[in-house]
């Protein structure tokens, strides 16, 4: 902690701002944020001086506080230790945390280091397809790897394949741009006789349509220029504005039951 709270000022903002986000007091924490000079030091500090305190608000799941601390300026992405998607999604997956996060400008595919696994595989690893949703929404990479990290890894959709994780997950990778054909997939194809498999399988018999891929094509480019989150004020229709949002079509469980088991398990380690 010591490395983001550099002065004695932000120790006391920090240790003021905690107290009040541990008692679950937004008010309080409302009125001591918007102080002048506390916001001269979120603002001198880009947000960090706050980076302990959310990430502890999202374990402690105290929403109210989470959304002060952001819309005081609370900076949403990783610093050191402090990752506030990675521990949304670990420590009771709130789809509404991730949202909120993700809104004030952190990263679905944020870059820990090399190999580093990201938010898409914890959000399959824990069963949750309400984050892994959001993620996906927000512009992660539905094609990404830790090969750095471990020489046997898969792709995410070659990782859902081979431990044979439920079908959504699979759905929304195709669904998403996930590339059906890298080598990896190809190779678990060979030996995977499980329902995911088989859609895999279906859905490189019939590729996707004109419109999805126009609708794949559109979001990547949004997010290349940095504008995915802006795809809502598109001066286009309506209709057209929800398609490229997935609207009507993203009809799954936030969670399925496989998720209790691996949060317990991770809870015991």
């Amino acid at each position: 902690m010591s490395d983001i709270l550099r002065s004695k000022k932000e120790h006391e903002l920090h240790g003021k701002a905690r107290d009040a986000m541990r008692a679950n007091k937004p008010e309080e924490l409302r009125v001591l944020l918007s102080d002048n000079k506390a916001q001269k030091l979120i603002k001198e500090t880009g947000g960090r001086v706050l980076s302990y305190c959310l990430v502890d608000a999202i374990g402690h799941r105290h929403l109210e506080c989470i959304q002060e601390l952001l819309k005081a300026g609370a900076y949403p992405c990783e610093v050191g230790e402090c990752r506030p998607v990675m521990r949304t999604i670990i420590h009771g997956g709130d789809v509404r945390v991730l949202k909120l996060l993700l809104d004030y400008g952190a990263s679905p595919d944020p870059v820990y280091g090399p190999g580093d696994y990201k938010p898409l595989y914890y959000g399959v690893r824990f069963a949750d397809v309400g984050c892994f949703t959001q993620l996906l929404l927000y512009g992660a990479d539905p094609d990404y790897n830790c090969s750095d990290r471990d020489p046997d890894a898969r792709s995410v959709l070659g990782f859902c394949l081979a431990n044979n994780y439920e079908v959504p997950f699979v759905e929304l990778l195709v669904q998403f741009g996930a590339n059906m054909y890298i080598p990896d997939i190809q190779k678990v194809l060979i030996h995977a006789d499980n329902e995911a498999a088989k859609l895999v399988k279906s859905e490189k018999v019939h590729p996707r349509s004109l419109m999805s891929q126009c609708r794949i094509a559109i979001r990547r480019r949004l997010k290349q220029v940095g504008k995915l989150r802006l795809l809502d004020q598109l001066e286009i229709p309506t209709d057209l504005i929800r398609y490229l949002q997935y609207h009507n079509e993203l009809d799954y469980p936030d969670k399925l039951p496989r998720y209790e088991e691996e949060h317990f398990k991770y809870d015991r380690c």
